[in-house]
């Protein structure tokens, strides 16, 4: 499947304002675009905007790697975002988050979770992309295990790669060979 629009690359026709933007991206990534901003860079003031907070919520979260790397996999799950799983997944993988716990969520269905703080960001992620709320229950259970910062940050976090999966999905980010591909959620 090819991109419903020029994927930008380094070598990409840009504009002044686009070829600022990218050279600061570039510079803060170790030289390479992550996904979303091959497409963002279109729009170099989106892109300016949506760097810095995903970098404040993924490499400066106040969540440990392995818990805002389930979010973001839980996120992904929500969304089916083959790319953003993927992504993510190694990533979980090697902070610590449990392969049969990616498995399921590759497969659609609710993992059994070794980890009780996993498993509550695990339903509030999933019962607020799925459903559109939080049961209290939930919300409870989350902001006893933590405090109102962390759930706030929480759902922005969420958020943020609800954003970046609507990008890659509207847009159509070919997939990696090797990616992590999605079965039909579960009912």
């Amino acid at each position: 499947m090819a991109a419903r629009i020029p994927v930008i690359t380094p070598e990409s026709e840009l504009n002044a304002e686009q070829r600022r933007v990218l050279e600061g991206l570039l510079g803060r990534r170790g030289g390479r675009i992550p996904g979303p901003y091959r497409f963002t860079l279109h729009c170099p003031e989106i892109t300016e905007l949506m760097h810095p907070f995903g970098e404040l919520l993924r490499l400066r979260s106040s969540f440990p790697l392995r818990v805002s790397e389930t979010a973001i996999c839980a996120t992904a799950r929500a969304w089916d975002s083959d790319y953003i799983f993927t992504s993510h997944s190694q990533g979980a993988l090697k902070a610590g988050v449990d392969l049969a716990v990616i498995e399921a969520m590759q497969r659609g269905e609710r993992p059994v979770f070794k980890e009780a703080d996993e498993e509550a960001v695990y339903d509030f992620t999933t019962e607020l992309c799925v459903n559109h709320k939080i049961s209290d229950a939930t919300y409870q259970r989350v902001l006893n295990m933590y405090d109102a910062p962390k759930a706030v940050e929480l759902s922005s976090l969420i958020g943020y790669y609800s954003l970046v999966a609507a990008t890659i999905l509207a847009h159509e980010m070919p997939l990696p060979v090797e990616a992590r591909r999605l079965a039909p959620r579960k009912k």
